[in-house]
């Protein structure tokens, strides 16, 4: 059996594997995988309520389940997501991040480039 500290709170594994961890909080006693069990701990320290880890079953968990990470430039910028997910893209804009889904980046980006072109048109 396996032993750990975190926040406080002494983590214990469950038999002889060290896959299910547990943790007494408050004569609660929680069990998940340990990256759970700390989020767990995590919240009870942030606001006092307990939440079991099975709440937090995706803390831990790999990004290639999710999908894969993908790169494409447009219009000079660099579009990213490293997730896989279709609303997880992001982009550093004229020194800001942006994120949301990749439409309405590009969108945003087309918009800045035509008001630009506008703009650039209106000194000449």
């Amino acid at each position: 059996m396996a032993v750990a500290t975190y926040r406080g709170f002494n983590l214990q594994s469950a038999g002889s594997t060290t896959d299910v961890w547990q943790v007494k909080i408050k004569n609660h006693v929680l069990s998940g995988s340990m990256a759970a069990v700390k989020k767990s701990i995590d919240w009870f320290c942030d606001t006092a309520t307990i939440i079991d880890p099975k709440e937090f079953s995706s803390v831990g968990r790999k990004r290639e389940e999710s999908g894969s990470p993908a790169a494409e430039n447009f219009g000079g910028y660099a579009l990213k997501n490293d997730t896989g997910e279709p609303n997880a893209w992001y982009c550093f804009f004229n020194g800001r991040l942006i994120k949301g889904s990749k439409i309405a980046i590009q969108k945003h980006i087309e918009a800045y480039l035509l008001a630009k072109q506008k703009a650039d048109q209106q000194k000449k």
